[in-house]
């Protein structure tokens, strides 16, 4: 699969998922748990993609 593909599946599949499941969660009554939820997975997702993309860059400046 083409990496930019790749990173894109991650960040849309991260966002949109954590934040069906924050809105389970909120529907359910459970604001608190809901809101935590999607807080952790959002910073999970963007954890992965600097994992995986932006880290391995070489960025010495000039």
């Amino acid at each position: 699969m083409d990496r930019r593909l790749t990173f894109m599946a991650i960040l849309v599949g991260g966002v949109i998922g954590f934040g069906l499941a924050d809105h389970a969660l909120a529907s359910a009554g459970y604001d608190r748990l809901g809101m935590l939820v999607w807080g952790g997975g959002y910073l999970a997702t963007m954890f992965v993609l600097w994992y995986g993309w932006v880290r391995p860059l070489d960025m010495t400046g000039i």
